[in-house]
């Protein structure tokens, strides 16, 4: 566990994603190339998880782009049943890694 947070970490700061705002809908490029998908096929559902910003977008033709987030920060994870979740785990029983 260690070396895989200190490999993210180190990653974040060399691709520079320890920025996790959000850029707006006209910025991010899966959002774009989402959008551009949709003009030649019929998607529901975008899944996402590269940039780490965990989201629920509806776009056109009743599609969603979903951007699952991470697990070090924001704990965040994707749950598909009838309909597609974002959740996130619960404080009270996620353990305590150094």
């Amino acid at each position: 566990m260690k070396i895989a947070l200190y490999l993210s970490q180190k990653n974040k700061m060399i691709s520079g994603e320890e920025d996790k705002a959000f850029l707006g809908e006209d910025k991010e490029f899966l959002i774009i190339y989402s959008k551009e998908k949709l003009k030649t096929e019929k998607i529901d559902y975008f899944i996402y998880g590269h940039r780490h910003l965990p989201m629920v977008l509806d776009l056109e033709q009743n599609a969603k782009y979903i951007n699952l987030g991470d697990w070090i920060s924001y704990f965040t994870y994707g749950v598909f049943q009838e309909d597609f979740e974002l959740k996130t785990f619960e404080e009270k029983t996620k353990k305590n890694y150094p």
